[in-house]
């Protein structure tokens, strides 16, 4: 009898030192529920795509069943940041594969076209990256992981006059660019309201890199900043051309820019010493305890494209936990929609009734050639 209550006493013992920090374990059901995916994973923004799905197998690896027992199956659509073909990979998801739901790690023009379809398909719709702050506005079914690019630029424009001490910016954009032209009217608009003076918004096509007849006209009005909410090859080769010159003014650019550098251009980071930005995420900075479990599953450097594939499909699948039903598209829907102060990988996060996320800004720059973090804005 002694030795079997010594024995009751070691179990206990090791279940509290070793079971504490463990999840309870989930019984298998059997069923899968699919989850569309539609992303860029060929073309020029392929990135978003592949960096954003390591993401979401890493948030799939730290919760691989649902409550219930059922597992989530992946159904991946290559849209190739292209609107027409995002539209076509909607309906497909929503039509043929009779998926739960769908994530996207496609950009805002994409997710724009497919705002005007989503209330038809009624099928919940996770933006992860795509910041126009028109994305959730036509549609119940849309909802913004990401901030959008109101919150975005009026924390860039702040820092700009407030912590820089800065009154003189020129503004960079791509007019065909629903995210680009949006950005850089909100950074304008919110800058000149804080008293600077914006002296030139210039236009840069996309693929644009004979820049230095163009940088010279808005070097003669004497701006101290370089706004750029760009592509990683525009910022580049305004970088680029800015050093050829001899000229030093700050230069900031916008979400996702440093992971596109870092994944694609890595070969021009020489060009971009100094540079702030915008962005989602910093892979050293102050974690929850989310995060430092997310950085256990994860297998090698993450980017902000990284991150926001394992918020957003984490939050999709605690909304699918808190249905009776996890296959229920109206249910999933309504409970992204009432997400409040879910953890994320560097604060809370919660989604409005409209589909908005409330989250903070990070500010990094390129400092040797490496990410550094600079600030944290709510």
């Amino acid at each position: 009898m002694r030795c079997l209550r010594q024995n009751t006493w070691i179990v206990a013992i090791l279940l509290f030192l070793f079971g504490c920090d463990q999840e309870p374990s989930i019984t298998p059901s059997g069923n899968t529920i699919k989850i569309g995916i539609i992303a860029p994973f060929s073309g020029s923004a392929f990135s978003k795509g592949e960096d954003g799905l390591r993401g979401i197998r890493t948030a799939i690896a730290m919760r691989p069943l649902l409550n219930n027992g059922d597992k989530v199956e992946l159904v991946l659509k290559d849209d190739q940041n292209d609107p027409a073909m995002a539209v076509q990979a909607l309906a497909e998801l929503t039509q043929t594969d009779q998926v739960a739901a769908v994530v996207t790690l496609s950009s805002s023009g994409p997710v724009l076209s497919m705002t005007k379809r989503a209330n038809t398909y009624q099928t919940p719709i996770v933006a992860v990256l795509a910041t126009h702050p028109d994305v959730t506005k036509e549609s119940d079914y849309v909802s913004q992981i990401c901030f959008d690019n109101i919150f975005q630029g009026h924390v860039a424009a702040f820092f700009v006059r407030d912590d820089l001490l800065l009154d003189r910016v020129a503004i960079f954009r791509t007019p065909t660019s629903f995210y680009s032209s949006n950005l850089a009217a909100e950074f304008e608009s919110q800058f000149t309201a804080l008293g600077g003076i914006i002296t030139d918004v210039r236009d840069i096509q996309e693929g644009e890199n004979d820049l230095a007849d163009t940088l010279a006209l808005v070097m003669e009005k004497g701006p101290e900043l370089l706004y750029m909410p760009l592509g990683a090859k525009e910022v580049i080769a305004i970088m680029k051309a800015v050093n050829e010159m001899g000229w030093d003014p700050r230069e900031m650019a916008s979400d996702g820019l440093l992971a596109t550098v870092f994944l694609q251009y890595k070969q021009h980071l020489h060009l971009l010493e100094g540079l702030l930005s915008t962005d989602f995420f910093h892979y050293s900075s102050a974690e929850t305890e989310f995060g430092k479990l997310a950085k256990k599953r994860h297998k090698g450097k993450a980017t902000s494209y990284t991150a926001m594939g394992v918020e957003g499909f984490s939050i999709l699948l605690d909304a699918m936990n808190r249905c009776e039903n996890p296959r229920d598209r109206d249910c999933i829907n309504r409970k992204i929609r009432s997400t409040n102060g879910f953890e994320g990988l560097m604060g809370k996060i919660t989604i409005d009734a409209k589909g908005k996320a409330h989250r903070p800004v990070i500010i990094n720059a390129i400092e040797n050639s490496r990410l550094k973090y600079v600030v944290k804005v709510y």
